[in-house]
């Protein structure tokens, strides 16, 4: 088995028709902003995993738009 997958291993691609795009072997992977789902298809109709925000117990939460960073991670973490 190979090594673990990184933040590094995911190409971002730029945006494709209006979502931003990452690909990782032969793979592509979609998120629109605005929205909590990250899809292997432009039409958004797989969904590989939803986006989700860490709450922390010992300091005041606040709720904010997803990033495209939150989408990476969120792609990584299912992908590993």
């Amino acid at each position: 088995m190979g090594t673990a997958m990184k933040l590094s291993d995911l190409m971002y691609m730029g945006k494709v028709e209006g979502r931003h795009a990452w690909s990782y072997e032969d793979n592509w992977y979609y998120w629109s902003e605005k929205s909590n789902v990250v899809t292997s298809d432009l039409k958004g109709d797989t969904v590989i995993c939803r986006l989700t925000l860490t709450l922390s117990r010992d300091s005041q939460n606040t709720i904010r738009p997803f990033t495209k960073t939150d989408a990476k991670k969120a792609i990584v973490s299912r992908l590993k």
